[in-house]
């Protein structure tokens, strides 16, 4: 992802001076933070992935310069880390960069989240998502059979979560398995996660990795071999930040 910010632990080191440049936190020092002198350079170019790169304040337009101290360059960490897109939050209460995004889950129980392209729909309600071993409190599925046709829908986490989260279950009136991609933006998007549903089976707590991305699309395709199917259930999806324990509190 940063191919070529070779120092990712060097910059890191430098939180001090690059809070400093980006004004996240106050002229007000604590009593064990340290005043340095450094030097803004006008000399150092930066390469990002192999092309020129100036990294710069979204909010200003103004050009962040390297800062040069004991003979290390530092950048802030903002402008870095978000290049590589990947979301970065400050708190100010706690004096904490958050690097990766807050830990934070996102139930995708809306259509705010959530945009159909053929053969689904989201809901909220149980009774349409039960499957033998469990009732989804929320998640996508189908409300008529499925036959020879497409189960395919997008989710947005809009760029701002790292990871998704979803149970798969497939009923047993199938009569063959069944393969649902997740993929990258669109219907010809990479395919980030590819996975095989056998009938009557259910995968919970599939993970998948979807850093900087605004959408994602998952697709399954019935053909006349799998007969005709009473339900598919994409169960409880939430996009992410930070870790993800079992049980963890979520926000609608």
């Amino acid at each position: 992802m940063l191919k070529n910010l070779k120092n990712l632990k060097m910059f890191m080191a430098g939180f001090l001076a690059c809070l400093m440049l980006t004004g996240l936190l106050s002229a007000a020092f604590a009593a064990e933070d340290l005043s340095v002198q450094a030097i803004l350079s006008n000399a150092i170019k930066l390469k990002l992935n192999g092309k020129d790169w100036t990294p710069q304040d979204p909010a200003t337009g103004d050009y962040y310069r390297p800062i040069v101290y004991n003979s290390r360059a530092y950048l802030p960490v903002r402008a870095v880390v978000e290049a590589a897109g990947i979301p970065v939050d400050y708190d100010s209460a706690t004096k904490t960069i958050w690097i990766g995004g807050k830990n934070d889950v996102l139930q995708v129980n809306d259509t705010i989240y959530y945009k159909d392209d053929y053969g689904t729909i989201i809901t909220t309600d149980e009774a349409t998502l039960t499957s033998p071993d469990r009732a989804y409190k929320w998640g996508v599925t189908n409300d008529k059979d499925l036959s020879m046709q497409y189960f395919n829908f997008y989710l947005k986490p809009n760029g701002k979560y790292q990871q998704f989260r979803a149970s798969f279950f497939l009923d047993s009136s199938a009569k063959d398995a069944l393969t649902v991609n997740i993929r990258k933006e669109s219907r010809d998007g990479e395919v980030l996660k590819s996975i095989v549903l056998q009938p009557g089976e259910t995968l919970s707590d599939v993970d998948v990795g979807i850093g900087g991305i605004n959408q994602i699309y998952i697709e399954a395709n019935f053909r006349i071999n799998h007969g005709t199917i009473k339900k598919l259930i994409v169960g409880e999806p939430v996009f992410y930040n930070g870790a993800l324990p079992a049980k963890t509190p979520v926000r609608s």
